[in-house]
């Protein structure tokens, strides 16, 4: 397969595959603080590095589709004349990749494909790749059964815990999101969840789960995952989110880790077709 350049030593994109954050990440932004903003830091260095970081997301979206690698090892040089890139380049891009754990280089072998679980499946951009390749359904598959691991555990960790401007601001959104559905305003409901969620894990005490939120939640928005946090708008949805806020303000943590699992698990009910990407099942 050939991709075309438009200039010596310039890559041209990949129409089909989207190299920048979609407009969904601007929205998670505006609801979620800087949520989106970490994430998207997270992705800087491949986005804004000229022609490696360029090399950098061909390369990576091409060996997600099965075009690069399959049956034999990447060779530098022939990557160099069919991207119209020097050897450094070349160089400096498979080392990026195989520290996110998608290639090994190894004397007397070559540069190789590594299987898919030994990839760095948690990193950004291998996030974004296949959530916009064939494995796009069960990328967001995957993302969304990972929130319901761990959105419980921050709900529980938070009970008690939260400051008062905290707490009177997690009120404020429950009625905020009340006021929505009983409106039918989509926009404002999502809105209103985003930033309900964003909150909740950002007052939970472990910054661990925090920083896996913050990677799960901007991935999934940015790579087009066009889902709300806890299922469809409903009067049921914002009550539930009413007695979150109470179960974390009274300090019951198991109580508020099992309205939040039973919330999230809405999102696995709903059909496939509901997470808004093309892809089919895959790697």
């Amino acid at each position: 397969m050939s991709i075309p350049t438009h200039m010596t030593g310039t890559l041209a994109p990949v129409d089909s595959l989207p190299a920048s954050p979609s407009p969904v990440a601007n929205t998670l932004a505006a609801a979620a603080g800087g949520m989106a903003d970490s994430y998207l830091s997270l992705r800087a260095g491949t986005q804004a590095r000229g022609l490696h970081g360029q090399l950098v997301q061909q390369l990576g979206r091409m060996i997600v589709a099965g075009e690069l690698g399959a049956d034999r090892p990447l060779v530098p040089e022939e990557i160099g004349r069919r991207f119209e890139v020097s050897r450094t380049v070349v160089r400096e891009s498979l080392r990026v990749l195989e520290a996110k754990g998608m290639v090994t280089a190894r004397p007397n072998v070559g540069t190789r494909i590594r299987p898919v679980p030994e990839w760095n499946l948690l990193d950004p951009d291998v996030i974004e790749w296949r959530a916009a390749g064939v494995a796009g359904l069960d990328q967001c598959r995957e993302l969304a059964e990972l929130r319901c691991a761990f959105e419980p555990l921050a709900a529980q960790l938070a009970a008690g815990r939260l400051s008062d401007g905290a707490a009177a601001r997690l009120s404020e959104l429950a009625v905020l999101l009340k006021q929505a559905a009983a409106n039918g305003d989509q926009p404002g409901y999502a809105k209103a969840d985003g930033e309900f969620h964003a909150l909740l894990v950002a007052e939970c005490p472990n910054r661990m789960v925090e920083h896996l939120a913050r990677v799960v939640t901007g991935a999934a928005e940015s790579a087009g995952m066009r889902r709300r946090s806890c299922g469809p708008m409903t009067d049921g949805g914002a009550a539930a989110h009413q007695r979150l806020a109470d179960e974390v303000a009274a300090g019951d943590g198991a109580a508020a880790a099992s309205v939040m699992r039973a919330m999230l698990a809405t999102q696995l009910e709903e059909p496939a077709p509901a997470y808004g990407l093309p892809g089919q099942r895959g790697q």
